[in-house]
């Protein structure tokens, strides 16, 4: 997995300025409801009827779903339909990483356009390579547009978004077509992100996507009970934070992060986990995360990323994708109102007993 170098500032005073803004508890009540009325030894019991249970079913539903919207970009290219060929399209989100909460997830779809269509960032001018991209996000528009069970909502010049219905449900799903702008089996990745450092921002923007099988993989590849602690903390974030603070991926890092700084347990209590993770959202302004997953990413080229970006707390790298900073949403008032939901669901009957994991390692970097 590579190595985790953090730092949390424990103990210390933040620098972060005062919020005045006045914070909103979403369902009020919430806390009446199960599980967090529940005792802590009834939580396993909880999350296997009531997120477990159904959830394998729906993910297999949804999954079937997006197959048949994927062979439908297949056969459009075979059949020169489509100008252009897309030879892979990667599952992305939730469904990918295996992290699906049943009613709660959106899928991403990465969708990789052969060359010499579409040429890597590195070989053509910004300005082509977007222009170029607007017309493949068109074309899939029209392609898609009138299939069965789709329903088109958006586009904007990095992808399309469309509904698609799973049972009664529809799931949102993000398409972003993007080319191999990502060398594959480089012993070291770290020319290319400092390449990426002197580009600007809407250019690292262009190579996102093509990072989507790093990302992927990285969460996927951890143990099945960290997984079901992350499905839990979606789960808490659907009951607790408004629509634009669920997003997956920085809850789902910020959740392995806690679990390998308490030295990678491999019991894992769930309410403990929980607590763990809701006590690193009171603190978010103190918050340094970041690993050396990539090849050739360590400790120093992390630093050199945060100093030249200008990032401001709190810092969460993409292990991926390192100039990244997943926690950018993260800003003053939206701090104040994930520090507040999870201070009101640390007073619960399920969590005020419990104890936290305890932190192992120093700030430098720690071979896990």
């Amino acid at each position: 997995m590579g190595r985790i170098l953090s730092r949390i500032f424990n103990g210390e005073t933040s620098n972060s300025p005062e919020c005045s803004s006045v914070v909103v508890h979403i369902n009020p009540g919430e806390e009446n409801y199960e599980p967090w009325c529940l005792p802590q030894h009834e939580l396993g019991n909880w999350f296997s009827e009531n997120i477990q249970h159904g959830t394998n079913a729906f993910a297999k539903d949804c999954k079937s779903a997006i197959d048949s919207v994927v062979q439908h970009i297949y056969c459009r290219c075979s059949e020169n339909i489509l100008a252009f060929h897309v030879y892979k399209v990667v599952k992305g989100g939730s469904l990918g990483k295996g992290t699906m909460v049943k009613d709660l997830s959106d899928v991403d779809l990465v969708a990789f356009v052969s060359q010499p269509y579409l040429e890597p960032i590195s070989k053509i001018e910004k300005e082509e390579y977007k222009e170029t991209l607007s017309g493949i996000i068109a074309d899939l528009t029209s392609t898609l547009r009138g299939v069965q069970n789709v329903q088109i909502i958006r586009s904007d010049e990095y992808l399309l978004n469309f509904k698609i219905q799973v049972g009664s449900r529809w799931i949102d799903v993000d398409l972003l077509p993007t080319t191999d702008n990502v060398p594959k089996f480089q012993r070291s990745y770290r020319k290319l992100f400092l390449t990426m450092l002197d580009c600007g921002n809407g250019t690292r923007q262009l190579y996102s996507a093509s990072f989507v099988q790093y990302r992927k993989q990285f969460v996927k590849e951890q143990p099945g009970y960290v997984k079901e602690l992350i499905r839990l903390v979606k789960y808490w974030a659907s009951r607790f934070l408004p629509k634009y603070l669920q997003k997956s991926y920085p809850l789902e890092l910020i959740t392995i992060y806690r679990w390998e700084k308490a030295g990678k347990p491999s019991y894992l209590d769930k309410a403990q986990g929980l607590r763990s993770v809701l006590k690193v959202l009171t603190k978010l302004d103190r918050l340094r995360v970041y690993w050396s997953y990539m090849s050739g990413v360590d400790y120093q080229l992390n630093e050199i990323i945060i100093r030249k970006l200008d990032m401001k707390s709190p810092i969460v790298l993409d292990p991926a994708n390192p100039t990244n900073n997943v926690c950018f949403m993260y800003k003053e008032d939206k701090i104040e109102v994930l520090a507040s939901a999870a201070k009101r669901t640390l007073k619960t009957d399920l969590l005020k007993s419990v104890t936290v994991w305890p932190y192992f390692g120093e700030y430098r970097a720690h071979r896990w």
